[in-house]
């Protein structure tokens, strides 16, 4: 198992939401003996941001104690920001688990240790079953096409797409890690103002909206994945780890397009 690079992949991730949450935390701490209520309610969202963030990597039943009371009341702080107290009763809430918080880590049974695991395996058959390679090669053409159109007079645009490009054609055939991080590269790119700038485009922006489109379709055929290996790894290896949960690529787009609406 200690040569399997998604199920390595998997505890990176966990681990790595974990420590930014530590970090988050920290701050809401030092922040929140100050007098700047920005500062708080800033510090208070991150903190519940990271939790979120690392909730989704674990199934419910594998979510500790501490980690739901961070959300419930960083929540609930946010809920109720012109109360006089809040600050008083969020610390107290959240100061008797601080030491679980920071001190938790992450580990599998022996039990599963010792399973027959083989995620990589499971993730190709999955895949094969799925459009996935379709949706990659339609992206992969579409930004082909962009840069073949001539319209793009930007360098640095044009740069950014190629490697986006040369990604997306690297990892097309990879690994499940290979793929996720590809999609998760390009989640963000579909954010920056690079990108957003073709919309000025005529020709280019009609490709814009077909990669988008693609994007949606694709999220959902990824989402479908993870559902089924999720729930073969439930089956078959009675796990409830389920560090498969990510946020749509689509549903980041959407929330950028109203950030900037």
């Amino acid at each position: 198992m200690d040569n399997n690079e998604s199920l390595n992949y998997f505890m990176r991730l966990l681990q790595e939401r974990h420590s930014d949450l530590k970090k988050t935390n920290d701050i809401l701490f030092t922040v929140l003996v100050s007098e700047n209520r920005e500062s708080k309610e800033i510090a208070c969202k991150n903190n519940l941001e990271a939790a979120n963030n690392l909730s989704l990597s674990l199934a419910a039943a594998d979510r500790p104690e501490w980690l739901q009371f961070t959300i419930k009341w960083c929540t609930w702080y946010a809920d109720n920001l012109a109360r006089n107290d809040a600050n008083n009763i969020l610390f107290n809430n959240l100061s008797p688990i601080r030491n679980d918080l920071m001190q938790h880590e992450w580990t599998l049974s022996k039990s599963k240790a010792d399973a027959d695991f083989n995620f990589d395996e499971m993730y190709e058959r999955f895949k094969k079953e799925s459009k996935l390679p379709e949706f990659f090669d339609a992206l992969i053409s579409t930004l082909e096409k962009m840069i073949a159109s001539g319209e793009i007079d930007s360098i640095k645009t044009i740069a950014s797409i190629q490697q986006l490009l040369s990604l997306l054609k690297q990892n097309k055939s990879g690994s499940y890690f290979s793929v996720m991080a590809s999609w998760e590269f390009m989640g963000g790119f579909i954010k920056n103002t690079l990108w957003e700038s073709l919309d000025s485009i005529p020709v280019v922006k009609q490709l814009k909206k077909g990669f988008e489109k693609t994007v949606g379709e694709m999220d959902i055929e990824l989402e479908e994945l993870h559902k089924s290996i999720a729930g073969e790894m439930k089956t078959k290896y009675d796990t409830t780890v389920n560090s498969l949960t990510y946020k749509k690529q689509s549903e980041n787009l959407l929330e950028h397009k109203k950030d900037v609406a």
